[in-house]
């Protein structure tokens, strides 16, 4: 009887576990997130929604009894003088008034296609407005798998391979709960930019991609029990990027690796020029004023080659940047990573062969660069650091070679991969996908430690 007794306990207790179970994304996954609208927004005082049945307005935590429901197709939301967010229908009635803390949504009315056209572009779920310093902040109030719908085929093409596309989602799914309370301080969880992720909504999506997010459903990237800030770029070239070198600071799982997969990506090497005019204007732009531009040179690279500081001489003075810094100014589409060289003042340089004399000899010969000469082929001329315009690479190398005259008008930089480097890349992924591997030994191959359920 006792034995019985205890058998029966235990089947009780595996019944419990078996139903109260639930993985780590199960139980941290909100249903809905509130990511922000920029990309369709035209003005921050008025959004057209469109649902051609009609909307419902709903409490923020009571989706399943409407508050009103509204059978406009368009409507307008605007602030009114009381700050609050009016409601108008096409005839220019008010309809309703919601309130400047977001604490009412709004619906579509069809069940079948239940998505809203924010000015030109669609989104699933829900639609979320309030208020801040005056201006319409507006949100797609939307559950975490609709939100990865609309953000793997804007980061990965749906026409990559299967398990490079099921690698994304997981990734994009860990990143999101990881930064989940990035703008909490702003009334929402993440935006629909670079900054958190690439996000395009309804339109966007494709059945390539749902799939992949279908069939990777609540499952995370975790170390030491912890979803991972899955960090991903474009491509390696070569070699990841270990989190120290971008932003500082150890983490783990995000370590430098040997990506062989990367070595045929079309960034693996790239080339770039830039005139002298164009960098000084950017600068300014950015809050640099060191007056007219004379030298860029690379002053720290890290462990892997890839750039840490740069130094901007100017006629007014110097001024030192990290790598990012100066990517951002250029533009990160522009210049690509931070694995690159300066390699020549471009094309007036190149139309021309400098030699450096010290006055006394025929033959070029290293002296010292204040006492330098450059000769073009019909005059000597003086030159001097206030006079000479330098490109320095981070080998330092090949000094004399890079010395071109004041008049010269680019900056020529070539590099590798495209990126910061940092985690997943995207080419490496695909190609790993195509060589067979799945997506939990990519992810797994790219983070360091991880597990992946």
């Amino acid at each position: 009887m006792r034995e019985s007794l205890k058998n029966t306990t235990i089947i009780l207790l595996i019944i419990l576990l078996f139903f109260s179970a639930k993985s780590y994304g199960e139980e941290i996954e909100p249903k809905y997130i509130d990511v922000k609208l920029t990309m369709p927004i035209v003005d921050d005082y008025m959004v057209n929604l469109e649902s051609p049945l009609g909307f419902s307005i709903f409490y923020l935590n009571e989706k399943d009894n409407p508050l009103l429901l509204l059978d406009e197709p368009k409507i307008t939301a605007i602030i009114n003088g009381d700050g609050f967010i009016e409601l108008y229908g096409t005839d220019g009635d008010s309809l309703f008034t919601l309130p400047s803390d977001g604490s009412l949504i709004i619906g579509s009315n069809d069940l079948e296609d239940p998505t809203i056209k924010v000015e030109k572009d669609r989104y699933r779920d829900f639609i979320r407005i309030l208020t801040s310093n005056n201006k319409l902040v507006v949100l797609n109030h939307v559950e975490l798998e609709h939100y990865l719908y609309g953000v793997v085929p804007r980061e990965m093409s749906y026409t990559s391979p299967f398990e490079a596309l099921k690698a994304q989602a997981v990734a994009s799914r860990s990143y999101s709960m990881s930064n989940v309370n990035k703008h909490q301080g702003e009334g929402y969880n993440l935006c629909d930019t670079t900054h958190c992720q690439v996000y395009g909504g309804y339109e966007f999506e494709r059945q390539e991609t749902n799939l992949a997010v279908e069939e990777t459903r609540g499952i995370y990237i975790y170390y030491d029990n912890e979803i991972i800030e899955a960090f991903y770029h474009s491509s390696s070239s070569g070699y990841t990027e270990d989190s120290s070198n971008v932003w500082g600071g150890t983490i783990p799982y995000l370590t430098s690796v040997k990506d062989i997969y990367s070595l045929a990506s079309p960034y693996s090497n790239w080339k770039i020029s830039i005139s002298l005019s164009e960098l000084n204007a950017k600068l300014v732009q950015n809050g640099v004023y060191i007056g007219d531009l004379k030298g860029v040179e690379i002053i720290e690279t890290n462990s892997t080659g890839k750039v840490n500081k740069v130094k901007l001489t100017g006629s007014l003075g110097e001024e030192i940047l990290s790598d990012s810094n100066f990517r951002n100014i250029l533009g990160n589409t522009t210049l690509k990573s931070n694995w690159f060289n300066i390699v020549s003042g471009g094309t007036n340089s190149a139309e021309k062969k400098a030699y450096v004399l010290d006055g006394s000899s025929i033959l070029p010969r290293h002296i010292d660069i204040a006492n330098a000469f450059i000769i073009d082929g019909t005059q000597y001329k003086k030159a001097n650091r206030g006079t000479v315009n330098r490109a320095i690479g981070k080998d330092r190398s090949e000094n004399i070679g890079t010395l071109y005259q004041s008049e010269m008008t680019d900056i020529v930089i070539e590099g590798r991969g495209y990126g910061h480097g940092v985690g997943m890349s995207q080419f490496g992924a695909m190609r790993m996908a195509e060589e067979g591997f799945s997506f939990e030994e990519i992810l797994k191959f790219y983070y360091t430690g991880v597990e992946v359920f």
